[in-house]
């Protein structure tokens, strides 16, 4: 679903607080994960006004990481599979603006 967003559903934690899990494709053959926290590290980037880029993409990847497990060997995979979605993201908050 490149382009379209993410596909987004919850999911109850031990204590009652749910969390936002975002499902995304990973790499060439199209894997799908889900990544806890993804929308509101979005909203964070959005809100320190940070533009897409390989910074961005960098700092992206270690928020994520933050949260979930992220196969070394697919870092670059990854990487480049959360800017896609950070662009998507921003693209749709423009077209709601």
């Amino acid at each position: 679903m490149p382009g379209e967003g993410p596909e987004v559903w919850w999911t109850a934690g031990c204590c009652g607080g749910g969390f936002q899990v975002t499902r995304i494709t990973v790499g060439e053959k199209g894997y799908t994960v889900g990544i806890v926290g993804l929308r509101r590290i979005f909203e964070q980037l959005v809100a320190m006004g940070r533009a897409l880029g390989e910074d961005t993409a960098e700092e992206l990847l270690a928020m994520v990481k933050a949260r979930n497990y992220v196969p070394s060997s697919a870092e670059g995979k990854y990487r480049a599979a959360l800017l896609r979605e950070y662009a998507a993201f921003q693209a749709s908050r423009e077209t709601r603006d």
